[in-house]
């Protein structure tokens, strides 16, 4: 049986979302319908205050890397942590824009299987420092850190999200 990614354990590092549900799930929706997440194939759900979630339903071809393998390519994984981590981030900043200004990801086993899922949070209270885990079949493939920096404020009249 697979092991259950431990929610509860990443939810006790987390600093929570500084919104309510109504505007978490507007944020999701705008981060959803944007061309590189519709492309991927990936899904943000911020329905839970602390943890992020995003996922990854279906393994397609062109996530597949090399080394003979159906593995999913590092590159597909970086992305997922770069949303996962920049979105977990942003979140904490808005109304303004904010970006993922460091990745750290250690790859630990392949990822074979779809759905694949990460969960990102943020963990400290005056920086962004953010960190996430990928799942591929409940089982622990990969961990990333970051470091989400504001890049600037809204013009006037202006709404980031």
């Amino acid at each position: 049986m697979p092991d259950v990614p431990p929610i509860d354990a990443l939810r006790v590092r987390a600093q929570p979302f500084p919104l309510d549900l109504a505007a978490r799930r507007a944020f999701a929706d705008r981060m959803n319908g944007l061309a590189s997440m519709r492309m991927a194939g990936a899904r943000f759900d911020l329905d839970d205050a602390h943890v992020l979630r995003l996922r990854l339903e279906e393994v397609a071809e062109h996530h597949l890397g090399g080394l003979g393998t159906r593995a999913v390519n590092g590159a597909v994984i970086a992305g997922l942590f770069d949303a996962a981590l920049g979105v977990a981030g942003t979140a904490q900043f808005l109304p303004q824009r904010a970006g993922t200004v460091e990745l750290s990801i250690k790859l630990m086993r392949p990822a074979f299987e779809a759905p694949l899922e990460v969960l990102a949070i943020k963990h400290s209270p005056h920086l962004a420092f953010t960190e996430a885990e990928l799942y591929a079949e409940g089982k622990l493939c990969a961990v990333a850190s970051g470091i989400v920096a504001v890049a600037s404020s809204p013009k006037q009249g202006e709404a980031f999200w």
